[in-house]
């Protein structure tokens, strides 16, 4: 796969890092934006026209808000056998209906999913990518600096469901560590509590850890389920919301109806065995 030049449509965090490490590495590239940037001596800022026909490899590094009209706009403009890759953070569904509006102009579709931040990875950020040319567009992006995007499957949407599953976890520990740290903060304990978590995560191995917790859930999700009690109406005598903290109890309240403890009389050997049996049971809840 070869290129002339490569357009960015949105020109914020990810397009600016991504377009200076192309350029290092003797890319062309351009970009088109609404919203009047900066010019920069180094790249050129187009009208989504001229984007287009210029560039034979398109990349929307938008909002996730604006995919979709991003798409219907650029497609009037593509043509067959140019390349758009949608780099936004969004649903399985929604990179799917994008595919659909790119489809008529006989360009090609890649879908993106950017899994580590772009803000503290730069270029060498973990990044996925599905479609029929997604595996040639992959190595074009490893020679253009891109080293960790990787070809993940040939269909649309997957992707993007491991980004999606995968920001449960790191957007779910985003929230528990602010309403953490507000209400250590309110209880003037805040700089203790994070040095220990700190400390503890930094000295011990994560696998061990999260295992351990996965592991010992079955037989502790009584005790964790009232000690989360007690730590809702802590967080609420220090007149914080307790959102995550909440949802939080309502899970292990969950697990507490699954029978847990008659499945497992003793910490499993592999951690995969409690997922396993719990999305079962709540499968068979659900029939």
């Amino acid at each position: 796969m070869e290129t002339r030049e490569i357009g960015f449509i949105g020109f914020g965090e990810v397009g600016r890092t991504f377009a200076q490490e192309m350029k290092s590495k003797g890319a062309g590239v351009c970009y088109y934006d609404i919203v009047n940037k900066k010019a920069e001596p180094w790249i050129s800022s187009l009208s989504l026209s001229d984007l287009i026909e210029r560039c034979d490899v398109i990349l929307s590094t938008a909002s996730t808000h604006v995919a979709v009209q991003i798409a219907t706009e650029a497609a009037r403009y593509l043509t067959s056998g140019k390349i758009y890759a949608d780099m936004n953070s969004t649903s399985p569904s929604i990179k799917k209906r994008i595919a659909g509006i790119i489809e008529p102009s006989k360009a090609h579709f890649i879908e993106g999913a950017i899994l580590s931040a772009v803000g503290e990875t730069g270029p060498r950020a973990a990044i996925l990518v599905c479609g029929e040319k997604a595996e040639e567009f992959s190595r074009l992006m490893n020679r253009f600096g891109l080293i960790n995007l990787k070809y993940f499957s040939p269909r649309i949407g997957e992707a993007s469901q491991v980004k999606m599953i995968r920001s449960v976890f790191s957007k779910g520990v985003e929230c528990l560590l602010l309403e953490m740290l507000i209400a250590g903060r309110r209880a003037g304990v805040a700089d203790y509590i994070w040095r220990d978590i700190v400390d503890f995560m930094t000295k011990n191995s994560f696998e061990r850890v999260a295992e351990n917790w996965i592991k010992t859930h079955p037989l502790a999700c009584e005790r964790r389920y009232h000690e989360m009690v007690q730590v809702v109406e802590t967080l609420k005598e220090l007149r914080l919301e307790p959102l995550m903290t909440r949802g939080t109890l309502e899970f292990f309240e969950k697990s507490r109806t699954l029978g847990l403890e008659k499945v497992f009389d003793s910490k499993p050997d592999r951690f995969w065995e409690v997922p396993d049996y719990m999305e079962k049971v709540s499968e068979g809840q659900k029939n």
